[in-house]
C-alpha cells in the first residue's frame, strides 16, 4: 500500500499493524521526520516526498488519499498521476463533504469563511466528487457517508481484480 500525504503517520501505521506492506509518505519533511520517530514497524517505511513525482518504482495494490484531495488545485490530473506512476488496483478515498452541516452552505452563500480548513481548495458533494472521478477515468466501487466524509473505493476503468503479483516489502 502506499498511504500518499501520510502526514503524522497513524493511518499508514494501523495498515501495518494489521498486516499490510506500507509506504507512506508526505510532501512535509517535518511531518515525516516526526512520524519516523513516532511509528515503527517492520512492514511500514515512512517517507519524504511528492506524489506528483515518480516517487517509489513499482507497483502498488492500493493507494490511500486520506484527507488529501481537498487540498489540491488540479485533482483529476493528480489522480491520472497517481494511476499511471503507480498502477494501483484500488484507491481508498476519503474527503470532507460540503453538505456535512446545514451552516456550511449557508455561511458559502453569505460570504463567510465556510471550510474546515483554510488549505482546502475544494469540499466536495456526491456530484462533485463523481464528476471529478469520471474525468479522472476511473469509477466508484463502493461509496458511503460518514460523519460528513465521503469514504470510497475507486478503481480504474480497467479493473478486473487483484493482480497475482506484488512487490516484497523489503523493496518497497
Amino acid at each position: 500500500m502506499l498511504d500518499i500525504g501520510c502526514g503524522n503517520g497513524l493511518l499508514a501505521y494501523e495498515l501495518a499493524r494489521k498486516g499490510a506492506c506500507v509506504v507512506g509518505m508526505d510532501i512535509a519533511e517535518d511531518k515525516i521526520i516526526a512520524a519516523q520517530k513516532r511509528y515503527v514497524h517492520p512492514n511500514l517505511a515512512l517517507r519524504h516526498g511528492d506524489a506528483l513525482k515518480k516517487f517509489e518504482a513499482g507497483v502498488f495494490d492500493v493507494v490511500v488519499l486520506s484527507n488529501v484531495l481537498e487540498h489540491l488545485g488540479q485533482r483529476v490530473s493528480f489522480l491520472r498521476t497517481v494511476m499511471e506512476h503507480y498502477h494501483p488496483h484500488l484507491l481508498l478515498v476519503r474527503v470532507p463533504m460540503f453538505e456535512r452541516d446545514w451552516r456550511v452552505p449557508l455561511k458559502k452563500e453569505l460570504g463567510v469563511e465556510w471550510r474546515l480548513d483554510l488549505t482546502h481548495e475544494t469540499e466536495y458533494t456526491l456530484e462533485s466528487f463523481t464528476r471529478e472521478i469520471r474525468e479522472a477515468g476511473l469509477s466508484i466501487r463502493y461509496l458511503e457517508v460518514r460523519w460528513g466524509e465521503l469514504w470510497v473505493e475507486v478503481v480504474g476503468d480497467s479493473f478486473c481484480g487483484w493482480k497475482e503479483s506484488r512487490a516484497d516489502c523489503e523493496t518497497q
